[in-house]
């Protein structure tokens, strides 16, 4: 399975604004340009794996959160549809849907299900 670059650079945006850093200052953190930061989160250039690894950490993400839809197995939850669906959304969204999903397992725990 190749690697999905524009789905991960999307994330890796994702990431980067759910942390509320700017290009400009993830740039600064990792020693790179916000123009080098632009042309990995719009796919026109691949990172590096130190470069990912880098932009991993300073988001506070892990890799396989980044990578999710181009690893074949994966250990980490981020496989999950669910995660893959909250990666794509904004922090309230995430917040409504996270109760949202724990109340309904509740409701299943008590069917008995």
């Amino acid at each position: 399975m190749a690697t999905d670059y524009k789905a991960l650079g999307k994330r890796i945006s994702n990431a980067r604004k759910q942390a509320g850093i700017t290009q400009e200052a993830l740039g600064e953190q990792l020693n790179m340009t916000r123009k080098h930061i632009s042309v990995i989160e719009s796919a026109i250039k691949r990172p590096s794996l130190d470069a990912l690894v880098d932009i991993a950490n300073a988001l506070d993400v892990s890799t396989d959160d980044l990578l999710v839809d181009s690893l074949m197995h994966s250990t980490s939850t981020s496989n999950s549809e669910i995660h893959r669906l909250l990666l794509d959304c904004n922090e309230i969204e995430q917040e409504i849907l996270t109760r949202m999903v724990k109340e309904l397992k509740a409701i299943l725990y008590g069917l008995g299900i």
